[in-house]
């Protein structure tokens, strides 16, 4: 090994980035910026990118530059089919659990998988990984989807699916962990707990799904017969709602507060409200119950813990869509266009079981 000529060494450690997907958005740079990063000479350089080019798994553009190979213009075997998690660059325990499940899922598939973040919807990495990734998972920001961005969608009908953001109107698949429907099973849950006076709270951004949620608590209270105030204070993108709701719950609870329970429309904003709750010497599950989409996964180890629907498994869901992704052959998604749970798993946490003890 001490022998290996330098060139095959400098080529080696090209590869190894290559397999981790490090120049899919990128081109490999120069041969003088790569003699410069190595510490090698120009020529070594030039002769690991040679090498590079002779096993397939890159190729020279039209500009002379060398790009990174796909699956389908791979010379040798087939690379690794590749799949990105495109999502909003902003800290999310649910992004992070949504992580987890893509990237096992691509592993069982052998393929590789690598979180991109964007900022805003033109920005120009979101183009990069569509036009280099054999599978996106786009996840949807607070920030409204503008004409330009929602062409480019449109026009990449083969590997793009969305997670909970939904843009089946324009023929794309949609990986539901958290359809509206969800919100359903909490409802009745509270009226089976005797709760006739059931209040929404939501200081997210509105966006289309939160909108969903407020709606579908809107229909329960037409179909399970409760009255209910909608206290609707949404942050703006990137601002933290679950500071909003405690600041907003704590106003509440000055006045005149009658709601017997409360549903907030994700798990951060249930946190806010727990601790307005508990400030005010007020108990979950005791003085008023609590439920939330559980979104970010640490709903049942809050104390008290918080009733919730908790992240499902997708397993098989995945594997359709990494089926589809991984077929050149096909160009758009045929099937249902939202793949939901097989089943909603609900956890029942101290904030409404202690209201029966």
């Amino acid at each position: 090994m001490g022998n290996k000529p330098q060139y095959l060494k400098t080529a080696e450690l090209l590869a190894e980035r290559i397999s981790y997907g490090d120049y899919l958005l990128t081109e490999i740079p120069s041969s003088r910026k790569l003699a410069e990063e190595f510490g090698v000479s120009h020529i070594v350089a030039r002769k690991a990118v040679e090498k590079l080019l002779a096993d397939g798994l890159c190729r020279r553009m039209e500009n002379g530059r060398i790009a990174v190979c796909a699956r389908r213009e791979a010379a040798g075997p087939a690379p690794e089919p590749t799949v990105a998690m495109l999502f909003p660059a902003f800290a999310s325990n649910y992004f992070q659990r949504c992580r987890v499940q893509l990237e096992r899922a691509t592993e069982r598939r052998r393929g590789l998988f690598r979180p991109v973040n964007f900022v805003h919807w033109n920005e120009p990495v979101i183009r990069e990984t569509l036009n280099n990734f054999d599978g996106v998972f786009l996840f949807g920001s607070a920030e409204e989807l503008d004409p330009a961005a929602r062409e480019l969608f449109r026009s990449r009908k083969h590997g793009l699916t969305t997670v909970d953001f939904d843009l089946t109107g324009l023929g794309i698949p949609r990986l539901a962990m958290f359809d509206a429907s969800c919100v359903r099973p909490l409802l009745e849950h509270l009226k089976s707990l005797g709760f006739n006076r059931i209040d929404c709270i939501n200081t997210q951004p509105c966006d289309v799904e939160t909108t969903r949620r407020i709606g579908a608590w809107l229909n329960g209270m037409r179909e399970l017969d409760y009255t209910g105030i909608l206290h609707n204070e949404p942050v703006r993108a990137y601002e933290d709602p679950a500071q909003s709701a405690y600041e907003l719950m704590r106003a509440r609870l000055t006045g005149e507060f009658t709601a017997q329970a409360v549903f907030c429309t994700n798990e951060n904003i249930a946190y806010g409200v727990a601790r307005a709750l508990l400030d005010a010497g007020k108990l979950p599950g005791r003085d008023i119950g609590l439920v939330a989409i559980g979104d970010g996964g640490n709903a049942r180890f809050f104390a008290p813990s918080i009733t919730c629907v908790e992240m499902p498994d997708m397993a098989r869901e995945l594997d359709r869509l990494l089926d589809w992704m991984f077929d050149p052959g096909k160009t758009a998604w045929t099937d249902e266009p939202a793949l939901l749970p097989r089943q909603v798993p609900l956890f029942i946490g101290e904030s409404t079981v202690w209201k029966r003890k």
